[in-house]
């Protein structure tokens, strides 16, 4: 358990009660939360990544690029998703 319950999840868990509360209350803001969102976790990702790199070559583990596995891996399911969601509006 005290491996789960670092600083970093418990900002993201509140990070996503926060969203819960404003779509719920003031649902017109909710776009302008999760533009927030990206702006603030892409460069926390870049970090975050640039870090994986420096300890793989230090300690010869391939962390890094199992990293860049998962993210292929999710886009390619947010692709997908996206697709079989799509609706025409036209």
């Amino acid at each position: 358990m005290k491996k789960y319950s670092t600083p970093i999840n418990i900002f993201i868990l509140l990070w996503g009660f926060i969203l819960i509360v404003i779509s719920e209350l003031y649902s017109e803001y909710v776009r302008y939360y999760l533009y927030l969102s990206l702006i603030i976790m892409i460069p926390i990702m870049i970090w975050n990544l640039i870090k994986q790199k420096k300890n793989d070559k230090v300690e010869g583990t391939k962390e890094f690029q199992f990293s860049i596995y998962r993210m292929l891996f999710m886009a390619v399911v947010l692709v997908i998703m996206f697709y079989m969601t799509k609706q025409n509006h036209i």
